[in-house]
């Protein structure tokens, strides 16, 4: 009982510590944060993309709702849901690591998992991967333990929460298959386990005319975003990049010392051990599908987020590799493990170079770029009137300069937003933040002044983006 309060501290800390510093960025985290507030202004089941939930699970925007009819915060009240999930997950990696490789490589697993940096990031803002992986942790747990149903019911659950998950349900059908040996063991299980998915496909067939309307939504983003990434890096080079992105993520996010001895452990564990491949699968599989989609099919453009679920089930063999070294090697890997979430996180702490910034996404913190933040403080610092944001053409950059500009929620409008004139109405907002190469539809009339539906709007401020005032 003493270990585990040590562990649970461990866990907690480095988590609890970033949640007052990050901010909501990645993930699609401020898009979720404003789904869920307009479906709490509305409660109802969502049961297809149109409905509510668009590309993104459901039961993860239910929760962010819940939470911030707890908590009115669209900053912060979703970041607790994240936060809670994040820490929790560390109860089932302990459980299905001192069930198949005893209480040291369980203690080093969760170190391991405690000083994860991406996992921290991810348990401090209101993206969906905490809580998809305290689902997808406990399925597999429970599914080891041979507690088929609940296993079900928790896959379910992540299906419901993330659309990567659903690769899961078929590949622990197999694995029932293999385990049993018993037809009726498989069907009910796989029945079980398929409720969501079955749902779902339902729902969007009857809303949307196509049962994979969402997972095809998602897959269009990636086969079109995939040019663009290969123009950057050079086809070939961008090829090798994908191929190589697993165990690269796994590396570079988990650190070397703790990733390298878990993936010799993987592969000594399908040789030596047959009653783990199911496991071994588990990871090895979804890899080898996004690396052919993403290098092979040039289909996908990789995210060390869609890493996560592969490399958390990576952990329970990194455990077993650090257990069987020598104590002072395996604490000096979790001492430098622990050593590098610290130091990338604070190199990224406010991104000022192309590395900083590039390394964000995998490090324990998760803030605004100065140029971004001058703007954002600049608005804060006059809050009232209705605010306007134009379309950033060259990525996203109008989500967090609106999410962060000190307005109310109904007190904003974006471009973006596909029933914007709908919103705007015959309104005239007070202020408008511009892109160059935007869309919203201005006249300049100076180098200090633009026209916007008949009005006159003046330059108060220039940054990443320029800020205007109406003036009559």
């Amino acid at each position: 009982m003493k270990r585990g309060g040590w562990l649970a501290l461990a866990v907690l800390a480095p988590r609890l510590i970033a949640f007052f510093v990050n901010e909501n960025l990645a993930g699609d985290a401020i898009a979720r944060t404003w789904l869920a507030h307009r479906w709490l202004a509305s409660p109802h089941l969502m049961t297809t993309f149109g409905d509510g939930a668009r590309q993104f699970g459901p039961l993860h925007l239910y929760l962010l709702a819940f939470a911030e009819s707890v908590w009115p915060s669209l900053l912060h009240a979703g970041r607790v849901v994240s936060l809670v999930a994040g820490v929790l997950t560390a109860w089932p990696l302990y459980l299905l690591t001192l069930r198949r490789f005893g209480e040291r490589a369980a203690l080093f697993a969760v170190l391991g998992f405690a000083f994860w940096g991406l996992h921290v990031q991810c348990s401090t803002t209101s993206a969906s991967e905490a809580l998809n992986l305290l689902l997808v942790m406990s399925a597999v747990a429970l599914f080891d333990a041979e507690r088929t149903l609940a296993a079900a019911l928790f896959l379910n659950l992540a299906c419901a929460t993330r659309y990567d998950s659903w690769l899961l349900v078929p590949l622990l059908v197999l694995a029932e298959a293999w385990r049993s040996r018993s037809l009726f063991k498989t069907v009910a299980f796989g029945a079980a386990a398929s409720v969501f998915a079955l749902a779902w496909l339902v729902g969007n067939q009857l809303g949307e005319g196509d049962a994979l309307y969402p997972i095809r939504f998602i897959d269009r983003f990636h086969h079109d975003w995939w040019p663009s990434e290969a123009a950057n890096w050079g086809e070939p080079t961008y090829r090798l990049i994908c191929l190589l992105f697993w165990p690269g993520a796994a590396l570079l996010t988990l650190f070397p010392l703790i990733a390298g001895p878990g993936l010799l452990a993987l592969r000594r564990s399908w040789r030596e051990q047959p009653a783990l491949r199911w496991l071994v699968a588990l990871v090895v599989f979804p890899a080898l599908l996004y690396a052919a989609r993403s290098a092979i099919m040039a289909s996908f453009a990789p995210l060390a987020r869609f890493t996560m679920k592969e490399l958390l089930l990576l952990l329970p063999f990194a455990g077993a590799a650090l257990a069987a070294l020598r104590p002072r090697w395996a604490w000096t890997a979790i001492g430098l493990a622990a050593a590098w979430c610290l130091a990338l996180g604070v190199f990224c702490f406010e991104p000022h170079s192309r590395w900083s910034f590039t390394l964000r996404s995998i490090s324990a913190t998760s803030r605004l770029e100065p140029e971004l933040r001058a703007t954002t403080s600049w608005l804060q610092r006059n809050p009232a009137g209705l605010l306007v944001v134009d379309e950033d053409p060259r990525g996203f950059d109008d989500l967090p300069l609106s999410y962060f500009s000190g307005r109310p929620f109904e007190a904003q409008l974006r471009r973006r937003y596909e029933r914007y004139a709908e919103a705007l109405g015959d309104a005239i907002p007070r202020w408008l933040v511009l892109f160059e190469g935007g869309r919203l539809e201005v006249t300049p009339v100076d180098e200090r002044h633009v026209d916007y539906r008949g009005h006159r709007f003046e330059l108060r401020q220039a940054a990443r983006a320029k800020v205007y005032e109406r003036t009559d």
